[in-house]
């Protein structure tokens, strides 16, 4: 068993293959609208102050819509209506399949009863962390706050699994940004990855196009994100009354010791190291 999202689920289960997988996202990329292309086309907000929203979650662990009320950018009112017309427009991947004809529609609970259950344990509350992990504050707060900036930054999805301790770096790591949380307890946080999610994650934080993209930027750009993901961290932290500050980051990081958690993500392959010092 591994942390896994319901599509690979289904491929594992030969209930479809990927290539459906892969046809159900591509339905899903038209037809889900995010809440900032909602606003603009309802009139609500202009594309530059979706813009800008975007760009002040970097460093406020905020909903993009909570953002913007915050800004003045929408009223209370505003962000309702929204929030209602994305859930009426939502497509699950499950029903893009079904709605392609690769899962009966009668089938679909069942499955979706299975996958739960099979997944249960990968919920960031029920994750068995090692004592040295749950004795850093900043542990809880970074493997909370990843799914949500990946999405949030770079429109990635990804799900957090197993925490094992570090023995060997896996083949796909060919990115290694590691960046310092200094307190009393510290905390060495890296981000291991291949090219495919890295590449990604730095297109989507920096809007390069892939023809400008070079090794350098790729680093710099998983870079940038280990440290908005590691500065919402350590101010969550320091809000609990702890004192810490993050250290520089590291682009060639050296992985010796520590805990690797899985993750689960939509592009490629990546992990965390997590490292007490």
């Amino acid at each position: 068993m591994s942390v896994k999202f319901f599509g690979q689920f289904l491929i594992d289960q030969g209930e479809v293959d990927a290539s459906h997988v892969r046809e159900a996202l591509d339905l899903m990329e038209d037809a889900n609208p995010t809440f900032g292309e909602i606003s603009v086309k309802q009139g609500f907000m202009t594309t530059r102050e979706t813009v800008e929203a975007s760009a002040a979650q970097r460093s406020r662990d905020l909903p993009f819509g909570d953002m913007a009320v915050e800004l003045g950018m929408l009223t209370a009112d505003q962000l309702v209506e929204i929030l209602r017309l994305q859930r009426s427009q939502k497509l699950p991947i499950g029903e893009a399949l079904v709605q392609l004809g690769h899962i009966e529609t009668d089938r679909l609970g069942t499955l979706l009863d299975a996958f739960k259950a099979d997944q249960a344990e990968y919920e960031v509350a029920n994750i068995d962390l090692p004592d040295a992990l749950v004795n850093q504050c900043a542990t809880k707060y970074i493997l909370e706050l990843l799914p949500r900036l990946l999405m949030r930054v770079a429109r990635m999805q990804a799900k957090v699994g197993d925490v094992m301790p570090f023995e060997l770096a896996p083949d796909y790591a060919d990115i290694r940004v590691s960046i310092p949380i200094k307190g009393t307890r510290g905390l060495e946080v890296a981000l291991i990855s291949d090219l495919e999610f890295a590449e990604q994650l730095a297109m989507a934080a920096s809007g390069i196009s892939p023809k400008d993209l070079d090794p350098e930027m790729v680093a710099d750009g998983v870079g940038e994100f280990l440290n908005v993901l590691s500065g919402n961290a350590v101010s969550a932290v320091t809000k609990a009354g702890h004192r810490v500050e993050l250290g520089p980051p590291d682009y060639e990081a050296t992985l010796s010791d520590g805990w690797i958690v899985e993750l689960a993500v939509g592009d490629g392959h990546a992990a965390l190291v997590l490292s007490v010092f």
